[in-house]
């Protein structure tokens, strides 16, 4: 992965400065004061960090700029950010392909060495398994899996409550006598 990625705030570079200047010449009026006209290194290094998937609150703290000027930013400069979010996700999926190399590496290893089982919890086994999964169906075009973790009582626990419960109400039950007066 480029050094670019891994250091987002770090200066952008010169060519993505100049994109940005360059559509905001076109696209803004002079009249309407804009972050890409007053500003246009800032509006570069937002939209780059944008484009990137950073928070926009970690943008805002790093540039300065108010959360509803980076939205706006981001608002006008869709397509700039789409060609760049593309070209990241490239670089993105090589790192990934990199890091799925070694997952299987590490597992190779440890299916000669089952020792080294017994030091991973299988709630961590089962969370890789479910990931890549998960991924695997993706690019095969198939639906999405969603799984969720919670803690909680479980259905037979629920159920037995729900009877002690009714257990507890029929105890406590007492027959009133009443008279209907007319």
């Amino acid at each position: 992965m480029s050094d670019e990625l891994s250091k987002p705030e770090e200066e952008i570079p010169g060519e993505w400065f100049v994109e940005v200047r360059k559509r905001a010449e076109e696209r803004c009026s002079p009249t309407a004061p804009t972050i890409e006209l007053s500003n246009p290194r800032m509006a570069a290094k937002a939209l780059w960090m944008l484009a990137q998937g950073i928070s926009l609150k970690k943008i805002a703290i790093e540039t300065g700029l108010n959360r509803t000027v980076i939205r706006r930013l981001s608002w006008r400069n869709s397509d700039t950010l789409e060609s760049k979010r593309k070209e990241f996700s490239r670089e993105f999926a090589i790192a990934a392909e990199s890091y799925k190399d070694l997952l299987l590496e590490k597992a190779d290893r440890l299916s000669r060495n089952p020792k080294l089982l017994d030091d991973i919890s299988p709630d961590k086994l089962a969370l890789a398994i479910a990931i890549t999964t998960d991924k695997s169906m993706a690019l095969a075009g198939m639906a999405g899996v969603v799984i969720e973790h919670r803690k909680g009582a479980s259905i037979e626990d629920a159920l037995k409550m729900r009877e002690e419960a009714r257990k507890r109400l029929a105890d406590k039950s007492v027959a009133v006598e009443a008279e209907i007066i007319e």
